[in-house]
């Protein structure tokens, strides 16, 4: 499903990034962000259960990238989405304080997403409403453009045109030194250990979801090498184990 569709004569590291684009409402911003995608050496484009066809409109709006349109990928749920890559980072136009609204800039994004392995997507939301606050909950690491206070809410492929630059951009100074980043399955199990855990210490739900979160974020916004991730994995397993053993001896 992600095999990189390169570009020839662009950085082979922007081929390994898919585009996502949730539930697209009108598919001239189909062809609008597939255009931007191939302006940037941005070949790979999935599109989330989408409101609108992908046919000749999108294709017409596309003009010469009318073949990003023509082998989207197509998945039924955002869980597909998570499931599927490594590193989700998502757009959103909405700042806040805590965890969930924690963000990256997209130049900060760009140097990320650039500077690790893996399979990545990098997520356009929806057009009316953006992402859910569920959605943006399990995404790896948020990004946000600075723009007018009173009006920061940008067009989905004018959004997407800046962030792709700064990932051209970045990609043409930067030196291709990369960390080995965990893989999702990985990664996932860390955090059914990490819930397992919060149980076994009396935290309640609210808790373990806001550490959880925290986690996340931290993961996905920092270049945390493979070796280093298991070495974290494997004291959080190591207390589980222990702490479970515990708890069955207090129960016998």
């Amino acid at each position: 499903m992600h095999t990189p569709g390169l570009v020839v004569g662009c950085d082979p590291r922007l081929s390994e990034i898919s585009v996502v684009f949730v539930q697209p409402l009108y598919d001239q911003n189909v062809g609008y962000l597939a255009r931007c995608m191939k302006n940037f050496c941005l070949g790979r484009l999935v599109i989330v259960s989408p409101r609108c066809p992908l046919g000749l409109e999108a294709r017409k709006y596309a003009v010469h990238a009318a073949e990003i349109v023509e082998s989207a990928v197509i998945l039924g749920s955002f869980e597909e989405v998570v499931r599927g890559f490594d590193l989700v980072a998502c757009s959103t136009g909405v700042k806040g304080s805590g965890p969930l609204r924690r963000y990256l800039t997209p130049r900060e994004l760009a140097s990320l997403l650039l500077g690790t392995s893996g399979s990545k997507a990098l997520v356009i939301g929806r057009e009316d409403i953006g992402l859910t606050r569920e959605e943006l909950a399990v995404c790896d690491v948020l990004v946000t453009i600075d723009a007018n206070p009173e009006y920061p809410s940008l067009n989905a492929s004018h959004a997407a045109a800046i962030l792709f630059y700064e990932l051209f951009s970045a990609a043409v100074g930067q030196t291709p030194y990369r960390v080995e980043r965990p893989p999702r399955e990985e990664v996932e199990a860390f955090f059914r250990h990490l819930r397992r855990l919060g149980e076994l210490l009396g935290y309640d739900r609210q808790r373990i979801e806001s550490s959880e979160l925290v986690l996340r974020r931290m993961l996905g916004e920092n270049r945390v090498d493979r070796s280093d991730f298991r070495t974290l994995f494997g004291i959080i397993r190591d207390s589980l184990t222990r702490l479970e053993a515990c708890y069955l001896q207090t129960r016998e």
